[in-house]
């Protein structure tokens, strides 16, 4: 396939992601990190990162995460599909951690998504909703409330595959 279907953007800071490595990726995916350099530049820099890349469907990751095999397979799918749509992935709770559990209800009371399981959404949509919005200690607090202003987010896809408990962005 000549396009990337899928475009997975790591949040965090040049400082932050400097030794992480990009996974093995195949040819309709892309891979970038977003590398922070000001708290400030945040949305300017999220709204150029989109902008650029290639992929129908964004995925905004945290530090150190990826999503497994399934939901890669189902990203694609949606990519493939193209239509405008959106969502998030699961909670991983394999313990049973109080405060997980109250975090799990509330995303599902709530509808928005935490940092640790990461958005994805069609660019198309980002763009016609205004972009990320604000960015702040709910970070997708902003755009979940657009992307609702335009159509409901697909059931949750399988949790990501995470490497660290850091989801720190700077």
């Amino acid at each position: 396939m000549s396009q990337e279907l899928i475009t997975y953007i790591v949040l965090g800071s040049s400082e932050r992601l400097k030794n992480l490595k990009k996974p093995d990726l195949d040819n309709s995916e892309e891979y970038i990190f977003a590398n922070f350099t000001d708290k400030d530049q945040i949305v300017l820099t999220i709204d150029d990162l989109v902008a650029k890349a290639k992929g129908r469907i964004i995925v905004l990751l945290p530090p150190s995460c990826m999503p497994d095999k399934r939901s890669k397979n189902a990203l694609k799918k949606i990519s493939m599909i193209d239509i405008s749509t959106w969502g998030w992935f699961e909670i991983k709770n394999k313990e049973k951690d109080i405060l997980k559990s109250l975090k799990k209800f509330s995303v599902n009371i709530r509808s928005i998504p935490t940092i640790e399981q990461g958005i994805y959404f069609n660019k198309r949509l980002y763009f016609s909703v205004g972009g990320v919005g604000e960015f702040g200690s709910k970070p997708f607090k902003e755009i979940s409330k657009r992307f609702y202003t335009r159509i409901d987010p697909q059931n949750p896809l399988p949790s990501l595959i995470i490497r660290t408990k850091n989801f720190n962005l700077f």
